[in-house]
């Protein structure tokens, strides 16, 4: 055992550091102004996709029934993963947790190869939050929830479709924010 004591402040440094290098960095600027323009273009395709998207929470059903109706399964989202339809659909799911619920985007600047989530946008709360969110566990000094929307895709096309008012899991994920 270690003579040196455990600093709180050394960690919340370092998880500020870590915060403000997913916050700001060229492949999360790259990347959101990639689907920004294409989803302007998605969206003013009326027959493509049926435009009309407005980022808010009931929109979301319809997403999850646009990628129902286009991606058969956890194998088929992998394998289209970079296409315009599930980049696109994945900006819009963070949008709408943005505008909704005040998360932001983050990307890891220098992605792991032994870690593809890392790879990938995700949202979160922004850092000043930090200390509404306890790990109940009381292991991660971080625990403020976090959405890959490609993840959430991934356990929607594990599920079966929901019926009935606000149902759908891409919504109910909203509700880890509040």
């Amino acid at each position: 055992m270690s003579d040196e004591t455990w600093d709180p402040e050394d960690e919340h440094a370092a998880c500020e550091r870590i915060d403000r290098r997913h916050a700001d960095n060229p492949r999360l600027t790259g990347w959101l102004a990639e689907q920004r323009d294409r989803f302007d273009d998605w969206d003013r395709r009326e027959g493509r996709h049926g435009g009309g998207w407005d980022f808010s929470e009931p929109s979301l059903d319809r997403m999850e029934a646009l990628i129902r109706e286009h991606i058969t399964g956890p194998d088929d989202l992998f394998a289209q993963e970079h296409t315009e339809l599930v980049q696109v659909a994945c900006w819009y799911v963070g949008e709408v947790h943005n505008r909704t619920r005040g998360t932001q985007w983050r990307m890891d600047p220098e992605p792991a190869d032994t870690h593809p989530w890392s790879k990938r946008p995700y949202v979160i709360m922004p850092f000043e939050r930090l200390h509404a969110y306890k790990d109940p566990e009381g292991i991660d000094y971080d625990a403020r929830p976090q959405h890959h929307p490609l993840s959430s895709f991934l356990s929607l096309l594990s599920t079966e479709p929901t019926a009935g008012e606000g149902g759908g899991s891409l919504r109910g994920e909203l509700d880890d924010y509040r």
